[in-house]
């Protein structure tokens, strides 16, 4: 645990010169902002859950662009020392890219916050439409968000490290775009969609807004607990992949 802790302020301080700290706080709060004047501008023309579901739905599918952004980023200064980082220093690679994944999970977290900040503003103050309701949906969509994004992060980790920072981006854009596939289907028409990682983020939130109407029962702790066990699945086996790795052939010697 020490190491792994050892590990993460390692990779913060590689990142401290970098635009990605920055990137985590600018683009969500631009982002709270437009939403939160939409929030506003739009409070007599639709209901609080219609407004809550288009943000929802919008970040879910923005997600994945972003992390693949991110992530290629962070890759990219590994990549500039030819990944010899990543082979030096520690008795588990896996431990290394662990903590990495930690650090941007964290960094994603902290910016879901800082984009709901400005919606919550909204609607407390703007438009006097806070209760315990929208919170509780707020906060659970805020977990969904994470939850749901997690294995993202691991196939872009994987992405850019075996393929680089074109791969990763292109494919964040096909995922961004399956995201918004899945937010216009119907639930009931997208069926075992919990095996499907892009989507289990958007409708994960789609459901939890059914339940704020009282329109769907709470969501089914069966499918959480297939999404964690999928997640920890497919880490398991990128841990393993890791291990493996010596770099992209283009280094090698």
């Amino acid at each position: 645990m020490k190491s792994l802790w050892c590990a993460i302020k390692s990779e913060v301080v590689k990142l401290r010169h970098t635009p990605i700290f920055l990137l985590h706080i600018i683009v969500p709060l631009l982002g709270g902002l437009l939403f939160a004047m939409y929030f506003h501008l739009y409070s007599g023309q639709q209901s609080i859950t219609q407004r809550l579901n288009l943000i929802l739905q919008a970040t879910s599918a923005f997600f994945p662009l972003a992390i693949s952004i991110a992530v290629s980023l962070g890759i990219n200064l590994e990549e500039e020392g030819h990944f010899q980082a990543l082979f030096v220093g520690m008795e588990s690679k896996s431990k290394l890219i662990i903590a990495k994944l930690i650090l941007f999970l964290g960094m994603g977290a902290v910016a879901i916050v800082i984009l709901f900040l400005p919606i919550l503003f909204s609607v407390a103050v703007m438009d006097q439409e806070l209760s315990i309701s929208v919170l509780n949906t707020v906060l659970y969509s805020y977990v969904y968000l994470i939850l749901g994004n997690i294995v993202t992060y691991i196939i872009h980790f994987w992405l850019s490290l075996k393929s680089g920072l074109g791969a990763s981006v292109i494919t964040g854009v096909l995922e961004s775009l399956i995201v918004i596939l899945f937010s216009n289907l119907p639930l009931k028409l997208v069926i075992s969609w919990e095996y499907i990682p892009w989507a289990w983020a958007v409708n994960m939130c789609r459901q939890e807004i059914l339940q704020f109407n009282a329109q769907l029962s709470t969501l089914q702790p069966n499918i959480i607990f297939k999404v964690i066990i999928i997640t920890f699945v497919l880490l398991l086996v990128f841990c393993i992949w890791f291990e493996k790795w010596e770099g992209r052939k283009n280094y090698e010697e």
